[in-house]
């Protein structure tokens, strides 16, 4: 093969890798935009702050945690 046929080549395959990024990062803001990437790093971790537990006011009575000064105070003597 001649220099000039591999250089040909070369470029077609660059223009290929480039043309399936640039559709992929296209494809990848719509699925942002509109919600359906879950499997996302950015959407795991939205989900994640939504999904902590709140129990440091404990509206419903006693938590259940013996560790828990609130609740079980003999049990956790400060000092």
């Amino acid at each position: 093969m001649s220099k000039k046929s591999k250089q040909a080549n070369r470029e077609k395959r660059l223009q290929k890798k480039r043309a399936m990024k640039a559709a992929n990062k296209a494809r990848f803001a719509e699925m942002k935009r509109v919600g359906q990437n879950s499997k996302s790093r950015r959407s795991l971790m939205q989900s994640k702050k939504h999904r902590l537990v709140r129990i440091i006011d404990h509206k419903d009575g006693i938590c259940g945690n013996l560790a828990c000064i609130k609740c079980y105070p003999a049990f956790n003597k400060v000092a």
